[in-house]
Parts: C-alpha cells; structure tokens; sequence
C-alpha cells in the first residue's frame, strides 16, 4: 500500500471537507487515512483499523453485496462525541480507482438535524394522529347527541344544510303518554332515584318505540312523546305505534310485579296532521305541533290509568286489528264532539265489559 502511503499528502485537502471523510483498502477494509472531521467524531486511532472494528454494527456481508451489485452501501449510526453530545451519522461507502489504485472511500455525514426534524416530525405526525382519532370521537359523540335529539332523516338535513325546513305531514299518528300520580309518588322528591328511574324506563320506551317503526320526539318531566309515519312514511303508522303502547304497558307491569316503586301511566293515541320542525338558535330540538298533538294529550287525559285511549281516526285504521271498546263522545277544545275508544289489549271479555262499564278518566 506503498503508493497509498505515498499519496498521503494528496488526501490532506479532505481535512477541508466538513464532512468525515475515510481511505480503506478494499481487500481487508484496513483505514488507510481519517480526515480531521472523522477523527474529531471518532477518535484518532482511526487509521489502522478495520471499517467493521471502527464501526460494530456495520455489515461486512451487506457491504460485499453491495458492491458486487454496484450499489453504494450505506450505514447508519450514533456516536459520543465531545461534553458527551451524540450525534447521528450516515455512512456511505463506494468503491473508487484513483490512478492504479482500488480504494474505497468513505463519507460520513452528521445527521443529527435530520433525524431531530424527522423525530419532530414523527411526534408531530403522531400528535395530529391522536387529534384526529379524539376529533372523529368527538364527532362520533356529537352525533350520536343529535340522534339523540333529531330523526336520522332530519339530522341528515341539518349536517348538510347547517339548517332544516319545517314540514307538513298530514297522515301520522301521535302517542301522548303520561305517569299518574307523579307529584305525590316518593321517587319525586329524590331526585338521583329518580333520574335512575326514568332513564331506564324512558331507554326501555325508546327500545320499543324504534322496534316498531315508531320515534320518539321528546320527553317532558314524566311525559313522552312519540310518533309514527313521520319523518319517514309509514302506511302502517297506526297499528305501528299501537301496538307499541301495549308493548310499554305490558312491560310496566311486568317490571311493577317485581319492582318496589310502582309506575302507572295513561296513554293517548291521535291520527292526523302535524307540523314537525326543528326549533332554537342555540339549543336545538326537533319539536312536532299541531292539532295532532293537542287531540293525542287529550286521548292520554280521557285514559284510564294503564290503558291506551285513541281517538275515533285512529280508531277506523286499527279497528281490525286490535278490539277495541268504545268509550262516547267527549269534546275537545276546540269545541268538536269525537267518539273515543279503548283498546282492549287482547284481555278478556270481562276486562272489555269493565272498560264499557267504568269509561274512561277525566284528570
């Protein structure tokens, strides 16, 4: 390696370089020379050793295939330098002839900076990550609140538009439901028992209502409202939402059976027009309105406790499924006189006749 040696002098214009800079014999990857920037990094015993020595990790292997490849082959890495600073270094090494002589020359590159942008952007990558992931569960946790509040066709409007139109349904059936005796039960005057309460009952309501084809609009204090054949028509809106009030009634009672607070309730069905619309500016609801509401809470306040009163509309298009006992004509607030019925559940004969017999309640 003589005119390696003799070419020493040669190499000295790497020490300009701010890069490190390595000679190596390609034969026993010995260092031939290490300019002052490779020795600052890694010592000034460079020369004399081996690639492999000077740097574990490094691949003799990989290196060797590289080269028969023709490829440059590259190594990374970190070292201690002065004050116990690391720095991050690239390594690349390629084969060169310079006049007879095979070299291999060896550049080593800090890329401290690189890898600091790269974990900072790793972190920055992984913040935003975790941002979206807790946006979309916001978004997920904002919609399932306006499912909540809005039928799915209406929330649809509302998240394209920012807004929704009112709209007229002439043809729905609206069920009014209402507890006796709310005020003088004890639960009243507790009002963690009583939230308890009327979460599972209201959430078991809304189980049946949306099983039947049927929504739920609102609940006031103790009352629920709900309806069928709007937003979305439903040709089957009456016995849809009927059939759904005894399913609540049965439920009732199975649950006053074994329970020691007793919940007993009247129930109001109307078929006929309504308006339904979203309300406020700043607190939303999707609210219904109309004499179709107002003849259902009527219904509701003719109903014996735990019975389903309806009206003589709503009457005509169950009357054939479901009997049903007619309890007179009672007239509303508008001063109209309409026949009002009750639905007989499917009891017996005996249950019907003390339907005739006692009529329905005023209060």
């Amino acid at each position: 390696m003589s005119s390696v040696e003799a070419s020493r002098a040669d190499y000295d214009c790497l020490n300009a370089l701010e890069v490190g800079a390595l000679i190596c014999s390609p034969e026993d990857l010995v260092i031939r020379f290490a300019n002052g920037r490779a020795e600052s990094w890694f010592g000034a015993e460079l020369e004399g050793q081996t690639l492999t020595s000077a740097f574990p990790g490094l691949d003799e292997g990989g290196l060797a295939e590289a080269f028969s490849d023709g490829k440059v082959f590259e190594f990374t890495g970190e070292t201690k330098v002065k004050r116990g600073r690391r720095i991050a270094f690239r390594l690349s090494v390629s084969p060169k002839r310079i006049g007879d002589d095979r070299l291999l020359v060896v550049s080593i590159e800090d890329i401290t900076k690189l890898r600091q942008q790269e974990h900072l952007l790793e972190s920055f990558s992984r913040m935003i990550e975790r941002k979206t992931r807790e946006t979309e569960k916001e978004r997920e946790r904002a919609e399932k609140l306006l499912m909540n509040v809005f039928p799915y066709s209406v929330l649809q409007e509302f998240k394209e538009f920012g807004t929704t139109t009112p709209s007229f349904y002439d043809d729905v059936s609206v069920m009014f439901l209402d507890f006796v005796g709310f005020t003088r039960m004890p639960v009243s005057k507790q009002p963690k028992q009583l939230i308890t309460e009327l979460n599972e009952i209201f959430s078991t309501f809304d189980q049946i209502i949306e099983h039947h084809a049927c929504e739920r609009i609102k609940t006031i204090g103790d009352a629920y409202l709900a309806v069928s054949g709007m937003p979305t028509p439903n040709p089957d809106h009456a016995v849809d939402i009927t059939t759904a009030a005894i399913k609540i009634l049965r439920y009732l009672r199975r649950r006053n059976a074994d329970h020691p607070i007793e919940w007993t309730c009247r129930i109001g069905i109307h078929t006929g027009s309504v308006v339904g619309s979203v309300v406020g500016i700043r607190k939303y609801i999707y609210d219904v309105f109309g004499d179709g509401v107002n003849t259902a809470s009527r219904m509701q306040a003719l109903a014996r406790p735990m019975h389903v009163t309806v009206s003589e509309q709503t009457y005509r298009i169950i009357k054939s499924d479901f009997a049903c006992v007619p309890q007179g004509q009672f007239e509303m607030k508008s001063g109209e006189l309409i026949e009002v019925y009750e639905v007989a559940e499917g009891d017996s004969e005996s249950d019907a006749e003390a339907s005739a017999v006692s009529g329905p309640s005023a209060g």
